[in-house]
């Protein structure tokens, strides 16, 4: 029988150490098979201690079964952190504890430097092209203002960005011409050919307003896509965001539309961003596992295997797709992807052998071996 997933959100008012919008030092201790691993849920652990959390219930009813399955939210963001000490047991686990800066205003750690580089940093600082479709109905050339404008903005933030020579470069490549179109299958192929992790496609268009008094009114309207080149997921969506501005020459009112819209379109990704990753930080990822060599037996063997949470920091898992031989599942993981590969690698279900075999992002390849 079909299984039909019901999910309820029981709000609960977590404990407030401090008044609202105040920052404030806690302390959190994690524990991990790496370092990273235990840093990562030592702020997880400061922000819990900190601001609180709400709990969620998430009930699965199938044909036989009803569970619950229970875990906490936490509500913050860690601005910066410093270890206190740190521990490594005889079984190779590390106990870490950090004092961490934790807010729960996103705009703190938007305008805070230091803040958006320790978390950039925890997302093992992604690289992001650029690739904007701009029709210029001014000039009726080809112009990349908005482009130019977003590269600009995001290294200034601190960002890694991708050169747009390399982008340049590979026009005349299908996938090229599909992610111009919005094709986010093709955008995760460019950006991965690129090396980049993220990739933001959009249109823009400029044109004039019109001439009023000896003043011409250059208009843009612009809109993006945010997408995570490993797994296809789309982190952001900005569907319009647009610039108005006056100027005596009818290219310049256009051109300063393009950027006044760029730069409002900029400002509304970073933020999503930062509020996607600051709120994965402490919580957890979403991490994809591909597994080779594998029939309906070992398929479903895996998943119960990643469900029992033998791997320490696994949330949840979920079986995907099963396609000549090759499984697919989606993890919900507290930690980075290659602390969940370390841990695959230290252990395996009872009668299954598995291997590691890649490492991109947050995609994890794997295989049966005999």
């Amino acid at each position: 029988m079909k299984q039909r997933i019901i999910r309820l959100c029981i709000l609960i008012l977590g404990f407030q150490l401090f008044i609202f919008g105040q920052t404030s030092t806690v302390r959190g201790t994690g524990y991990g098979l790496t370092k990273d691993a235990a840093i990562e849920q030592a702020k997880r652990d400061a922000v819990e201690n900190g601001l609180g959390a709400f709990i969620s219930s998430e009930t699965e009813v199938t044909a036989t079964s009803l569970r619950d399955n229970i875990y906490s939210k936490a509500q913050g963001f860690v601005k910066s952190f410093k270890t206190v000490s740190e521990t490594k047991a005889p079984d190779g686990n590390w106990e870490i504890t950090i004092d961490a800066e934790v807010t729960e205003i996103l705009d703190e750690v938007i305008k805070d430097e230091a803040a958006l580089q320790t978390l950039l940093n925890s997302m093992n600082r992604p690289r992001i092209v650029f690739m904007v479709r701009e029709n210029n109905l001014i000039d009726h050339t080809a112009t990349d203002f908005v482009e130019t404008k977003l590269l600009s903005m995001f290294y200034e933030k601190g960002f890694d960005v991708v050169d747009r020579q390399l982008v340049s470069a590979l026009k005349g490549d299908p996938n090229y011409d599909q992610a111009l179109e919005g094709n986010v299958a093709a955008a995760a192929k460019i950006a991965s050919q690129l090396g980049a992790e993220v990739i933001v496609i959009g249109t823009a268009k400029i044109s004039s307003g019109g001439k009023f008094y000896n003043m011409y009114s250059g208009q843009a309207d612009v809109n993006g896509k945010i997408i995570r080149a490993d797994t296809g997921e789309i982190l952001a969506v900005v569907p319009a965001a647009h610039g108005k501005k006056p100027h005596i020459s009818e290219s310049v009112a256009g051109t300063n539309a393009a950027n006044e819209a760029a730069e409002k379109l900029g400002e509304e990704i970073i933020r999503q961003l930062i509020e996607k990753w600051s709120t994965q930080q402490s919580n957890f990822i979403k991490v994809y596992i591909v597994l080779k060599n594998a029939d309906f037996g070992s398929y479903m063997m895996f998943e119960s295997f990643l469900k029992a949470q033998t791997v320490s920091g696994i949330r949840n898992a979920y079986a995907k797709s099963l396609n000549d031989g090759i499984a697919e599942y989606e993890v919900e993981f507290e930690g980075k992807a290659q602390d969940l590969a370390m841990g695959l690698t230290q252990t395996s279900p009872d009668g299954l052998k598995i291997k590691v075999t890649g490492l991109s992002g947050n995609r994890i390849t794997t295989e049966l071996v005999p």
